[in-house]
């Protein structure tokens, strides 16, 4: 069990220029969907939209008293239970560390703190490691997206998991269900 635990709270408009020089590293950004420009006027204005919206949750992942990543629920669907998770973390030093147990707090939230039935994982053909780790995990893949994202350097492919609540209850926990939950801002089990 790591020494440094986690934690996870809402973004502020203070966090959009962190955010900014996270999501513009070419070593995060080549795995995310989308290009982004640096515009801190833009990133501002995101946090302000997406934090209004019932689809998507979002967090700045901290240890140790630094922001070291971003942490976010998207498809939100609270009929359905299911979503779509998505992180990277941005501090090189915490990046091995954080990653190597970062996967128990965020499917705890998914699952307890949200209420999900199902997470749905996607990852891009070149985040070889994401996709390793997945599957180590024991998220099945149910198919790949062909030619789904286009990027600068041109189309990729979008490999597609999806972990079951039921399946998550029997995984090895690391953390206790409190200590995980505790962890987020306003989060409620359920």
């Amino acid at each position: 069990m790591p020494d440094r635990l986690l934690h996870f709270r809402r973004p502020t408009l203070d966090d959009a220029r962190t955010i900014l020089d996270w999501r513009t590293d070419p070593e995060i950004s080549r795995h995310m969907f989308s290009d982004i420009t640096y515009d801190l006027d833009k990133q501002r204005a995101w946090i302000t939209s997406i934090s209004q919206r019932s689809d998507y949750r979002h967090f700045i992942i901290g240890t140790e008293g630094r922001s070291i990543g971003y942490l976010s629920y998207s498809q939100i669907d609270s009929h359905n239970g299911h979503c779509v998770p998505g992180f990277y973390v941005g501090d090189r030093d915490a990046r091995t560390s954080a990653a190597s147990y970062l996967h128990w707090f965020i499917m705890d939230y998914a699952f307890f703190g949200m209420g999900m039935n199902k997470v749905i994982s996607q990852v891009m053909d070149c985040n070889t490691r994401m996709a390793k780790s997945l599957r180590l995990l024991k998220e099945r893949e149910v198919g790949i997206y062909r030619r789904h994202i286009r990027k600068a350097d041109g189309y990729h492919d979008v490999h597609v998991f999806e972990l079951m609540r039921e399946e998550w209850e029997t995984h090895p926990r690391l953390f206790p269900l409190e200590q995980t939950l505790g962890a987020f801002e306003e989060s409620t089990a359920t």
